[in-house]
């Protein structure tokens, strides 16, 4: 990580919305159906596929102030989109606690687009049952081109837990890690064409694509239900 910094430091600047250092926490509960289908889904690569997470970023006294949203992030035959509800931080804490009714008492101007959401949300939460199943932390840095086409981030502090507490900013109650605590994930994300002079860099590098899901990743570190399944398809049928 350390390496790729000093190597594109000519390239890159910290991202306008990150602190000085470009680093900020950020704490998520992710939601899942009893059954464990998000989690195969991914498994089995179906095409289109969809999950719930609420998000806190920042920290209090930072730069980026305590921020929340829900997302419904989707995975739809090969790209991804996010579909986020922006909200007051207690709000989005209620959310993360099981108060679904939240989105509903609290009255506000929703826009269309905001409703549609809200709509989608009690889709998957009513008919396919998702609930809240699993929460990470992680500290993030984030860097970009000066013009914002190109935007890399290093997620270091990977860790994970099941038991379920009322979500915080910067929240630091966790202890088991889903990668080794000296790794980090590294991430491209691009507007349009990666930039020649980085696609150059990771041949020079060998860099390779791989797909890594935080969310598959902590299920199978943490989650009872999912450990359960698979102890049960590995076992030896009479």
């Amino acid at each position: 990580m350390e390496q790729i910094q000093r190597d594109l430091s000519d390239r890159l600047v910290v991202d306008s919305l990150a602190s000085e250092d470009g680093c900020y926490p950020i704490v998520t509960e992710y939601f899942e159906t009893p059954d464990r289908e998000c989690f195969w889904e991914k498994e089995r690569r179906l095409a289109s596929r969809r999950k719930i997470r609420v998000r806190i970023y920042g920290n209090e006294g930072g730069k980026i102030p305590p921020t929340g949203f829900i997302e419904i992030k989707h995975k739809h035959f090969g790209f991804g989109a996010k579909r986020r509800l922006f909200l007051p931080v207690e709000e989005a804490i209620e959310f993360a606690k099981g108060n679904f009714e939240i989105l509903n008492t609290v009255k506000r101007d929703w826009s269309r687009t905001q409703r549609m959401i809200i709509k989608e949300l009690f889709d998957m939460i009513e008919r396919r049952h998702f609930g809240p199943a699993i929460q990470l932390r992680y500290d993030r840095k984030a860097l970009m081109t000066p013009d914002g086409q190109l935007r890399i981030t290093f997620d270091t502090g990977l860790m994970c837990r099941s038991k379920l507490l009322a979500l915080e900013a910067d929240d630091r109650r966790f202890k088991d890690y889903i990668i080794p605590a000296d790794k980090s994930i590294f991430e491209v994300k691009s507007i349009g064409a990666v930039p020649f002079w980085f696609r150059q860099y990771g041949g020079e590098k060998s860099l390779i694509r791989r797909s890594f899901s935080k969310f598959c990743t902590a299920m199978k570190v943490i989650d009872p239900v999912l450990k359960a399944q698979i102890n049960s398809l590995n076992s030896p049928t009479a």
